[in-house]
């Protein structure tokens, strides 16, 4: 009896509160008393949102995001691997390993957008090529967009101890990064299509409402995760080939993705 989208849907709420509201007869968004309900900020502005269909756009913050980018701007989203059963020496049970990025570059706002990726071979530890690729292909200036930071940050940090050599040039990568998701999460955009998410493949289709995933043949990581790990393992079915193609479509479709949620963050600046 619970739909789809309820009291249990919203943001950050404690799951003993959502419960209280359940225990009241509480159970979709637009019987909430916001005047009663235990809600901070946030999670009121999703309700208001839901019950009125509004949507809220905090321009000043936005403005501020915005013109703290240094260009060139580059766009960046990694792909990895947790096997629970390490295929090399020296990693972790369950430790994510880099095989995969895209990376959109934009030399400046009105530039054309450059795309670069990489995609490493089954049969060689996915980590080695990676790294000198990813420190070529991000140059040494401009910030590092990434959509939520802790992720990229934590897997370029893991490179540093298998490959002490490149210790400067991750560490100067590390720093470079800055996250897109931080708009979204902190609710500076915010639109009932969200439904208190703030994931990329909520955003997305928000904002740009004919761009989506669902054309592709993998259309999330853990398919994509899942699949090379089939090609290392020797027990792939299929077109290797074809779907190495598939495979780079969805990254880039991640970073491709990020550039035009950043233009349309610019058209609020502009007031357009």
């Amino acid at each position: 009896h619970i739909p789809d989208y309820s009291v249990f849907d919203i943001s950050n709420l404690r799951k003993n509160k959502m419960f209280d509201l359940y225990e009241q007869g509480i159970i979709t968004l637009d019987q909430i008393d916001l005047e009663k309900a235990p809600l901070n900020a946030s999670q009121a502005l999703q309700v208001t949102s839901e019950v009125d269909g509004s949507l809220h756009i905090d321009k000043p913050k936005i403005q501020k995001f915005i013109d703290n980018l240094k260009y060139p701007l580059y766009f960046l989203d990694y792909e990895t691997i947790n096997p629970a059963i390490p295929y090399y020496k020296g990693v972790r049970p369950y430790q994510h390993l880099v095989f995969q990025y895209s990376l959109h570059i934009k030399i400046s706002p009105d530039s054309e957008v450059i795309h670069k990726e990489y995609l490493a071979d089954p049969k060689n530890d996915p980590r080695t090529d990676f790294v000198k690729r990813l420190i070529e292909d991000c140059g040494e200036t401009g910030d590092i967009l990434v959509y939520n930071i802790g992720f990229e940050r934590t897997k370029t940090k893991d490179l540093i101890e298998p490959f002490p050599e490149y210790e400067d040039e991750l560490k100067d990568i590390i720093k470079r990064l800055k996250d897109l998701m931080i708009p979204f999460q902190k609710k500076w955009y915010y639109t009932p299509q969200m439904k208190g998410k703030h994931s990329i493949k909520k955003v997305l289709p928000a904002l740009i409402p004919d761009m989506s995933y669902d054309d592709l043949d993998i259309q999330e990581g853990g398919t994509a995760s899942n699949t090379f790990k089939t090609m290392i393992e020797g027990t792939f079915e299929g077109n290797e080939n074809e779907v190495r193609k598939q495979l780079l479509e969805y990254c880039e479709l991640d970073t491709f993705s990020m550039v035009k949620i950043l233009e349309e963050l610019f058209a609020i600046k502009q007031g357009l």
